[in-house]
């Protein structure tokens, strides 16, 4: 997502060159001296890429900038009043800009603001004050493993949101309490979030507006939980799983299957890993039980990559063999009970399909309904090693 904002911004300066003034773009040039900022004064589109801004002596007067974009290391620290005159501001970009640690206040007066994100900085607090940007529709604090818990109700007065991302930050606050704020939200439709307590997930799989909307999930160190008393309840027959694209799992001691995942037709990333009980990924003889009709043919029809790590008592991915129209990667270590894969010479193999990844002496074991299909997979075989450590 990063790279195409980069690309456009670099396109539209080029396309416009008889209005330089409206378009700044710097990309890895070095450090920028306060002098060259004070010139931005009429720009509109400020991009800086691995690009350092020299300590400003006073804000910056950004009064016509809509976007400002400054990934890396840019900024080293944000001086008093930073945010205070940029009264038109409508994309704030920090991302993956490491030495930002502390956001000042002011960042609540950019009123007009509709896209923040600040995925991959050491931010610990979010300002209070961010309650004032009634216009934000996207909030994105993916991999910001040192944030604290955000302020009461901060979520749930974002009340034009219709992005949140909190991915891969292992959340320090009530989970249950996030996840009940960004149910309030009417206009949110995209969801990115880690769980790890049963609470939680029974509050994200017991509310078909938080199912319908999330996106990306990772469910995580819940040794004791068992996710299937969990996730088998009312929900399977409303198919609210619509818009879940990518699956994490970690340290689901209990976890035996992942049937409810049939009801997830746009899941593209599925990856667990120590989960020690888990004997299936799809069961048929529980989707039976469940009265759960749907094509087997047709499950996991866009799932693109599909990773099984550290599965001891794994038996099986899908009783019968599947199409696999999108899947292009496979990896399975330390599975050692996983005897055969789910295809056939009769479903074929997709052509998407660039390699399998595993250890040479698991694939060596495999069984095979038919010769045809061995032949068929040998070549896109990898053999690997992997460390069992996350």
């Amino acid at each position: 997502m990063h790279d195409v904002i980069r690309d456009m911004a670099l396109w539209l300066a080029c396309e416009n060159r008889k209005k330089k003034k409206k378009f700044v773009v710097k990309d890895g040039v070095g450090l920028i001296r306060a002098q060259e900022v004070e010139k931005w004064k009429e720009t509109q589109r400020i991009s800086l890429w691995d690009t350092s801004i020299k300590e400003l002596g006073e804000p910056p007067y950004f009064t016509n900038t809509v976007t400002f974009l400054a990934l890396g290391k840019c900024i080293r620290s944000f001086s008093n009043g930073f945010f205070t005159r940029m009264p038109v501001m409508r994309v704030l970009d920090l991302s993956n800009h490491y030495e930002c640690i502390k956001l000042p206040t002011e960042i609540g007066n950019l009123v007009t603001l509709q896209y923040l994100n600040l995925s991959g900085t050491r931010t610990k607090y979010l300002p209070v004050e961010l309650k004032n940007l009634k216009k934000l529709r996207c909030l994105i604090l993916d991999y910001m493993h040192s944030l604290e818990p955000l302020p009461p109700q901060m979520v749930s007065m974002f009340s034009s949101l219709q992005l949140f991302s909190m991915y891969e930050s292992q959340y320090k606050g009530d989970e249950r309490r996030l996840l009940e704020e960004l149910e309030q939200l009417e206009h949110n439709d995209d969801i990115s979030i880690d769980l790890t307590s049963v609470s939680s997930t029974q509050t994200l799989f017991n509310s078909h507006r938080l199912q319908r909307t999330t996106r990306r999930l990772r469910l995580l160190d819940c040794k004791s939980m068992n996710l299937e008393l969990v996730v088998y309840s009312k929900f399977l027959r409303h198919q609210c799983l619509n818009n879940l694209s990518d699956v994490k799992i970690f340290v689901y001691y209990k976890l035996l299957n992942l049937t409810w995942l049939i009801y997830a037709p746009s899941l593209q990333f599925l990856w667990v890993q120590f989960c020690k009980s888990m004997k299936k990924v799809v069961d048929d003889e529980r989707s039976e039980v469940l009265e759960i009709e749907v094509d087997h043919l047709g499950v996991f029809s866009r799932l693109i990559f599909l990773t099984l790590i550290c599965l001891p008592k794994q038996r099986s991915i899908h009783e019968r063999a599947l199409l696999f129209p999108s899947l292009r990667h496979i990896t399975l270590f330390d599975c050692p009970s996983l005897r055969k894969l789910p295809f056939d010479s009769n479903t074929g193999i997709s052509k998407k399909l660039e390699k399998i990844r595993g250890e040479k002496e698991w694939w060596d074991g495999l069984e095979w309904e038919d010769q045809t299909i061995m032949r068929n997979l040998t070549p896109y075989f990898q053999p690997t090693q992997i460390l069992k450590k996350i």
